[in-house]
């Protein structure tokens, strides 16, 4: 099991990281590699436009590629040009990421279906306060409720098998180091379920909201489906239940 003194992160190491980069290449073709990563690419534009675009960090972290842009090239480029290659640069890593984590669309839909524009819904769990891992015949499914709102969420044939684990590992890390403690927090613990929400684990993205984070939850189409109003003992307790059921095996 982890612990708050160990490095936390997508990869073990630089190792594993290296072998996912070196096997998603030598998978594809030039043509096909292409085709992934504008595809990966227009989810990535449409997610920065409608999460990050106007936010404070946001600005902060392309100034900081601007500057690494400048580190890399010996005559300087117009500020036009420089903000522009910071923005793509920082596009194509979310893009690359989302690659790795086996996120992009596979369907073969036509690409008009693939961009046309969809309704948004997102079911909203505060502070969860029952959370379990079910073995079935199909896999791992995570179960995480606030006694309004239950989530089963298919994790594979194991319950790392899409790379849960290693997310909401990052996501605990990052709430244990940089959120504020606090008791006025809304119970819900005597709250009566009424909806249930199926999702095939499809990836995640953490907020920062100064006593908590809000982990929002992607369907096979990258849009947020789930946002999980979380504290850091409600990302260890999900944690805890998927590192156990590693070390028994899974199913």
């Amino acid at each position: 099991m982890s612990s708050p003194d160990e490095p936390v992160g997508r990869f073990g190491n630089e190792d594993e990281l290296f072998d996912e980069i070196r096997d998603f290449l030598s998978e594809q073709s030039g043509d096909r590699i292409y085709e992934e990563l504008a595809r990966a690419y227009g989810l990535a534009q449409a997610f920065a436009e409608r999460q990050l675009s106007g936010r404070s960090e946001y600005t902060r972290m392309l100034r900081a590629i601007e500057r690494l842009v400048e580190d890399a090239f010996e005559n300087p480029l117009e500020p036009e040009m420089r903000g522009k290659l910071a923005e793509v640069l920082y596009l194509y890593g979310l893009a690359h990421y989302s690659l790795l984590q086996h996120a992009s669309d596979d369907s073969g839909d036509d690409d008009k279906e693939r961009t046309a524009s969809r309704p948004l819904v997102i079911y909203d769990l505060w502070f969860p306060n029952d959370i379990a891992l079910e073995r079935s015949d199909d896999g791992c499914y995570l179960h995480v409720s606030d006694g309004r709102l239950d989530v089963s969420l298919y994790l594979g044939d194991t319950p790392n098998g899409r790379g849960a684990l290693v997310d909401i590992v990052d996501h605990w890390g990052y709430a244990a180091s940089n959120t504020e403690a606090t008791d006025d927090l809304p119970s819900l613990a005597s709250a009566i379920p009424l909806l249930t929400v199926e999702l095939d684990y499809a990836g995640s993205e953490l907020v920062d909201a100064n006593d908590h984070v809000d982990v929002l939850l992607f369907d096979d189409q990258g849009e947020p489906v789930v946002r999980i109003h979380a504290r850091t003992s409600d990302l260890r307790a999900m944690v805890d239940e998927m590192q156990a059921g590693e070390r028994e095996g899974g199913l």
